[in-house]
């Protein structure tokens, strides 16, 4: 059997960048996920959601499963709502290790309404961006062109 990392190594041709660390200008476009390990999903946000993966699981010694990974424009905001919404299934990971409050205790049913959230929550914050942009080109518009 092949080593998954070596694999990696050689599509890629040299290591992965590690992820940035957090910080208030998140709120910006990106993309929020879902990653799963057991009976615990991880919900996060990251420009490059594949990479977080990568070193999220070898953090954990786990192989994190792809559940969802959804583009928003506002990726800060969307996960807060997500945390926000599920924060009855909340799981504290080890702690120390990165993204460790960020962990929800799931079973099959959950999982599916985690995915279906986030995908209208992303719908939801991209639709209000869209509806801002227009109001504000017919107002420059109505502006300029009196």
């Amino acid at each position: 059997m092949r080593n998954p990392k070596a694999t990696l190594f050689l599509r890629h041709q040299r290591p992965p960048k590690k992820p940035k660390p957090k910080r208030k200008s998140d709120y910006v476009p990106g993309f929020n996920y879902i990653f799963q390990d057991g009976d615990l999903c991880k919900v996060g946000l990251s420009e490059r959601p594949k990479t977080r993966r990568y070193f999220l699981s070898q953090e954990y010694e786990a192989n994190l499963q792809i559940r969802a990974i959804v583009f928003t424009m506002n990726m800060r905001l969307t996960e807060k709502m997500m945390h926000r919404i599920f924060e009855r299934s909340h799981y504290l990971r080890t702690k120390g290790l990165d993204g460790y409050t960020e962990w929800f205790q799931v079973n099959p049913w959950r999982v599916l309404r985690m995915q279906v959230t986030l995908f209208l929550l992303c719908w939801l914050v991209n639709f209000v961006y869209l509806v801002i942009t227009v109001l504000v080109l017919m107002l420059f518009c109505s502006l300029l062109f009196r």
